[in-house]
């Protein structure tokens, strides 16, 4: 008998493994998002893609975020930049226009068309937020409190859980081991809807050739 009840309770056990539990079950919001963001920066690399409407203004992005490096395009009033950075300096390839509207002199702004240039450092900054490490600090230090009760849904066939913010923002975590974030949506009075994919994948980041000073283009004003 003796016997026999250890094998029943052995198969049970087997059974259940088998069937696996949540890694989130039990998790409270910030935990399920704390969890997110330690799996992302161990992943290392992940693709960043969506839209974003603030003030009634359009833009995207589409971004592969490695380490320290990022590579892609954004989108500001429908005006196209691509992204590059490497090693912590930041570059920006654009449109004449673009240089225009931040008061670049037409002509010179014509001369940085299909030009790298370095960002300079005093705004280098605004680009922190496309960064791996800037994912990570917004799912560390939410502007919003968050909610301490989640959801379960499914995410293009995967089990996920969705953590909200009072704002009303969610961010929808992979309910698996690694807890990767899969989207971060706003529908708030600033929606946006940024998808993650691609975790651990790296890429061939390098700096451009012969990227130019903004400072050099205008003559060192």
């Amino acid at each position: 008998m003796r016997i026999r009840q250890l094998t029943a309770v052995t198969a049970a056990a087997l059974l259940l493994s088998a069937c696996g539990s949540s890694p989130l079950e039990g998790k409270t919001g910030s935990e399920v998002a704390a969890a997110a963001a330690d799996a992302l920066e161990e992943a290392g690399a992940v693709h960043m893609a969506g839209d974003i409407v603030e003030d009634g203004e359009e833009s995207s992005v589409d971004l592969h975020l490695q380490g320290e490096d990022a590579e892609g395009t954004l989108t500001f009033g429908g005006v196209e930049l691509r992204l590059l950075t490497v090693g912590g300096t930041s570059y920006l390839q654009t449109a004449p226009e673009f240089w225009a509207s931040f008061g670049v002199p037409e002509e010179m702004a014509a001369s940085l068309e299909d030009q790298w240039v370095i960002v300079p450092e005093d705004v280098a900054g605004d680009f922190a937020d496309f960064s791996l490490a800037g994912i990570v600090d917004q799912l560390r230090n939410p502007e919003s409190p968050v909610e301490d009760e989640v959801t379960s849904e499914e995410v293009d066939g995967e089990d996920a859980v969705v953590v909200r913010q009072e704002d009303g923002s969610e961010l929808t975590v992979r309910d698996d081991d690694p807890a990767y974030p899969l989207a971060l949506t706003d529908d708030g009075d600033s929606t946006s809807d940024i998808r993650f994919t691609r975790f651990g994948e790296e890429e061939d980041i390098s700096a451009p050739e012969d990227p130019i000073e903004l400072a050099d283009a205008l003559g060192g004003s």
